[in-house]
């Protein structure tokens, strides 16, 4: 009689077990985002901007790509007029003026400042420009990143080659142009006197 009881027991206990496991794995199946669930994230394909997302609820349209078109890149002085011993502050501004987030390469790697005069380029940032990087920031639709550089009026030459000459100033006027990356900005004017 009291084998009896304790296989009753055993089989009773085995029984509450096997259904504990089954409920498990249907909750689980219920609440998991598993490779079999039709609502895992997004494969990572050629886009740089692709990144897995969690699942949404059927018939959310999926998320806006970056529009390389709506990145904007600005150039800018921090005066328009400067002084015999002034040194102009440079301004690159890169701007997500799309609707979706814009991955960008905002690197030393992808700046470039060049000032001319006419035909002339007189000076170029890339020419002498040690230990580039690279830093990859996700730019969301509006937000700008901006980078500043002091130029201390000096030519520069290609492969950073000694320059004998100075940028004239005594009231001759300049043109900035910034680029970052694919993109450049419009250029703009400013006098060194």
């Amino acid at each position: 009689m009291y084998g009896r009881r304790r296989l009753v027991a055993l089989i009773l206990a085995l029984l509450v077990i096997g259904g504990l496991v089954a409920g498990g794995f249907f909750i689980v199946g219920l609440f998991g985002n598993g490779p079999d669930s039709g609502q895992g994230g997004e494969a990572a394909g050629n886009s740089s901007t692709a990144k897995p997302k969690p699942g949404g609820k059927p018939g959310t349209p999926p998320s806006a790509v970056c529009d390389e078109a709506g990145i904007k890149v600005a150039a800018a002085t921090d005066k328009e007029a400067y002084g015999p011993e002034e040194s102009p502050v440079l301004t690159l501004r890169v701007t997500n003026t799309g609707k979706a987030p814009c991955d960008i390469n905002v690197g030393t790697s992808q700046m470039e400042y060049q000032i001319t005069s006419g035909d002339d380029v007189i000076f170029n940032s890339r020419d002498c420009q040690l230990d580039s990087t690279d830093l990859v920031k996700n730019l969301k639709p509006g937000a700008s990143e901006t980078a500043n550089f002091l130029w201390k009026v000096k030519r520069s030459a290609p492969e950073c080659a000694k320059v004998a000459a100075e940028p004239g100033r005594g009231g001759a006027t300049y043109a900035l142009v910034a680029t970052m990356g694919k993109w450049s900005s419009e250029k703009v004017l400013f006098t060194l006197n």
